[in-house]
């Protein structure tokens, strides 16, 4: 009796290889989707524990944390380290938190020889997993330390607190200073010879709602010093000056029509050194997941300064949008066609501006 050998025939195998090959092409994309989605979850829980430690953190100290402390005293260092450090202990990072010398700002100080990283070392290269998001896995830069003859990078931080719109003439909200361009955001800086930093924040200072401010959101961390890499991470230069603008929006509007080229690259350093606390600031003049400039008249040299000076917005790898934490702890996922009147609105906790939840 002849056996007869079954096999495939060469075109059967091409026919299963394509419909195998389709299979991967339909289901890749939902594999990538079902991915994001579980990496943006994860970065609402950090910004949900961000504002749990925030509400402890005013609970303790009545005050929401600074920003930074800009002093030109030489008897009081400046303490530049941000609210990132300050919340540590709300994190379950009391041990980061107790390593940190809070006589000592995070790095440099222009009136002392002293080299603040090098006394921050330890606690600057420690990653602090809930100030990253894991949408955005890039490092910023190449900043390292030597801790124990061992070389570690200095790490990075994916969220930024809210200083509000930028700072103009007469833009100050009511009941506050007028003009000497105030902030008006929860963010703010305690100087002592600034006399534009507004006022410490407390939950008092929400007039206009817990529920309706945004205090802290995300951005995508910046590509450091490498030449001519674009995209969001990148801070422009404008070439406008904002004074000759009658408005936040006219502003944002013609910074909006400036095409972002590696010639007029400034700032790529966004994200870095998550302790300092004078670069870890952004700005609702701009729209969400839009590029990011500066001023004509702003240096962008790394002072403490810098980011009340930009146009740095949130920003992220999330399709379609930002998240962004409000002052009740509830975190939105704010979408790029937002509207600018509610996103200016919720920049400010006490700038009586009407607002519907459902615009957001």
């Amino acid at each position: 009796m002849i056996r007869i050998r079954r096999a495939f025939t060469l075109i059967e195998l091409l026919v299963v290889i394509a419909i195998i090959a389709v299979l991967i092409a339909l289901l890749l994309p939902a594999v990538q989707a079902a991915r994001e989605a579980a990496r943006r979850a994860q970065c609402t829980n950090n910004l949900k524990q961000i504002g749990l430690a925030t509400h402890n953190y005013v609970s303790t100290h009545t005050f929401l944390p600074p920003a930074c402390v800009d002093s030109t005293s030489n008897n009081t260092p400046q303490q530049n380290y941000g609210p990132h450090v300050r919340l540590l202990p709300y994190l379950e990072q009391t041990s980061a938190y107790n390593a940190w010398n809070h006589a000592f700002g995070a790095r440099w100080n222009s009136n002392s020889p002293i080299q603040y990283e090098l006394i921050q070392a330890t606690v600057l290269t420690t990653e602090i997993g809930g100030f990253l998001c894991p949408s955005d896995t890039g490092r910023v830069g190449t900043s390292t330390e030597n801790i124990g003859g061992v070389t570690k990078y200095v790490q990075d931080c994916s969220y930024p607190f809210n200083i509000g719109l930028n700072r103009r003439i007469n833009a100050a909200p009511p009941g506050t200073e007028s003009g000497n361009w105030v902030q008006n955001g929860p963010a703010y800086v305690l100087s002592d010879w600034d006399g534009a930093c507004k006022r410490p924040v407390s939950l008092g200072s929400f007039s206009d709602g817990t529920s309706t401010t945004a205090i802290w959101s995300e951005w995508v961390k910046g590509p450091g010093g490498v030449p001519g890499k674009n995209g969001l991470g990148m801070v422009y230069r404008s070439g406008l000056n904002m004074a000759s603008f009658p408005t936040d929006i006219q502003f944002a509007q013609a910074v909006n029509a400036i095409t972002p080229t590696s010639n007029n690259q400034q700032w790529g350093w966004k994200g870095e050194w998550w302790a300092f606390g004078g670069s870890l600031a952004y700005s609702h003049t701009n729209f969400p997941n839009r590029y990011a400039f500066e001023y004509s008249d702003s240096n962008g040299d790394g002072n403490d300064n810098r980011a009340m000076s930009t146009l740095i917005n949130p920003s992220s790898f999330h399709p379609a949008g930002v998240n962004v934490l409000f002052m009740d702890g509830s975190v939105r996922f704010v979408k790029n066609s937002i509207a600018y009147q509610p996103w200016y609105a919720i920049a400010t906790p006490d700038g009586n501006e009407p607002i519907d939840s459902d615009r957001l």
